[in-house]
C-alpha cells in the first residue's frame, strides 16, 4: 500500500471537510498530534535496523496486521514511537483497503454507510480523554463495537502494559465488555529510556487478546516479549501462527510468508 501523510489540517478546515463525504475521510486527522507538523514516515525496515523491533517481530506483525487482525500500539511516555510504529504498519494492510480516519470525539460514523467491514480500516490517533482531537466516551465504544463486526482498527494509546491498557478500556467511563476488548487483537506496548545523550526505543511485548474462559475474563497470549531492556525480543511463532490460522490464514502457508516478510525486510532495510 502507498502511504502518504501530509500535514495536520487546521481542526476548522477538518470539521468543515466532514460533510464532503469520502475525501474527507481518507485525509489524515491530527495524526502526528495536534499543532504537530508532519513527520517523515519511517518504514519498517528502517525500525528494524534502529533495533526498535527485531526483523521476526515486524514480520509476525506484519502478516497478522496483513490478514486485517485489529492493534493497539501503547506506550507510558509521549513521544515513545507509537505512531511511528503504527504508521509503518501501514505498508502491510492490503492494498484495496479503504482507509478511514477517525475524527476524535467530532466523529459521526457516517463512513459507515459507504464502507464494508471486511475491507475497511480505521485509523485512530490516539484513544485518550485528554483532548476532543482524540477518540474515547461513546466514540471510542462505537470503534470497539465496529471492530467486533469485522472493521479492522488501528490505534495509539497511553499505557505501560498490557493490563493497563485493559483495565483503562473496561474501567469507566467506557466499560467495554470483554469481547469488545478482544476484538483489538494485538497490543503492541513500547519502552522509551535515555541511554546517555539519546531516547532508545523497544518494543517490549506484542500479545494476543483473547476471551476468557470465564464471563468478562480477558485472557493475555504473549506472542513476542523481552524480559529487560537488554534482553533479546522472543517470538512465540505457534502463537502466532495460531492467530494467524484464526484470522484465516492456512497453517501450512505462515512459514513460507514469514520467510518472505523476512527477506522483503533484508532486502528494503
Amino acid at each position: 500500500m502507498s502511504l502518504q501523510i501530509g500535514p495536520t489540517p487546521s481542526l476548522a478546515q477538518t470539521l468543515k471537510s466532514t460533510s464532503q463525504g469520502r475525501r474527507a475521510y481518507e485525509e489524515p486527522f491530527f495524526w502526528w498530534g495536534p499543532g504537530w507538523v508532519r513527520s517523515a514516515v519511517i518504514p519498517a525496515p528502517d525500525l528494524v535496523a534502529q533495533g526498535v523491533i527485531s526483523a521476526e517481530a515486524m514480520a509476525v506483525l506484519g502478516l497478522l496486521v496483513g490478514r486485517r487482525a485489529s492493534c493497539i500500539v501503547a506506550a507510558g511516555p509521549s513521544g515513545a514511537g507509537k505512531t511511528t510504529l503504527l504508521t509503518s504498519l501501514l505498508a502491510f494492510v492490503p492494498a484495496d483497503t479503504r482507509l478511514v480516519y477517525v475524527r476524535g470525539s467530532y466523529e459521526s460514523f457516517d463512513f459507515v454507510r459507504e464502507t464494508t467491514p471486511g475491507s475497511t480500516t480505521l485509523l485512530i490517533n490516539e484513544l485518550s480523554p485528554h483532548l476532543p482531537v482524540y477518540l474515547w466516551g461513546q466514540g471510542a465504544r462505537t470503534a470497539f463495537d465496529l471492530a467486533q463486526r469485522g472493521y479492522q482498527l488501528l490505534a495509539t494509546a497511553h499505557a505501560s502494559n498490557v493490563e493497563e491498557l485493559i483495565y483503562q478500556l473496561s474501567a469507566s467511563p467506557l466499560r467495554l465488555p470483554a469481547a469488545a476488548i478482544a476484538a483489538a487483537r494485538l497490543v503492541v506496548i513500547l519502552d522509551a529510556w535515555r541511554d546517555g545523550g539519546s531516547i532508545r526505543r523497544a518494543v517490549r511485548t506484542i500479545a494476543w487478546l483473547q476471551a476468557g474462559n470465564y464471563a468478562e475474563s480477558i485472557a493475555v497470549c504473549p506472542i513476542a516479549f523481552r524480559e529487560t531492556q537488554a534482553s533479546p525480543l522472543v517470538v512465540d511463532y505457534r502463537a502466532a501462527t495460531d492467530l494467524f490460522v484464526e484470522l484465516g490464514g492456512e497453517r501450512g502457508a505462515f512459514d513460507k510468508q514469514f520467510a518472505c516478510e523476512i527477506h522483503n525486510l533484508k532486502i528494503n532495510g
